[in-house]
């Protein structure tokens, strides 16, 4: 019984969660997030592009770029 569980443990803890990242035009004042680094709705930024979780993304109340829909 130990062995499964032990078997099953290290199973379950070498499986990686992946975050999604996702790039935004600076932090303050962005509105949409992009899932590429060259999309075109970059093209009137002019703050640093800024790589973050889509996650975080989200809690900052962005959304996806209509670009990339």
């Amino acid at each position: 019984m130990r062995l499964i569980i032990t078997i099953l443990f290290i199973t379950l803890s070498s499986f990686n969660i992946k975050e999604t990242k996702v790039y935004i035009c600076g932090i303050r004042g962005a509105k949409k997030y992009h899932l590429n680094e060259s999309c075109r709705g970059f093209g009137a930024c002019k703050h640093q592009i800024t790589e973050v979780s889509l996650k975080e993304a989200q809690g900052y109340g962005l959304t996806l770029c209509g670009w990339e829909d």
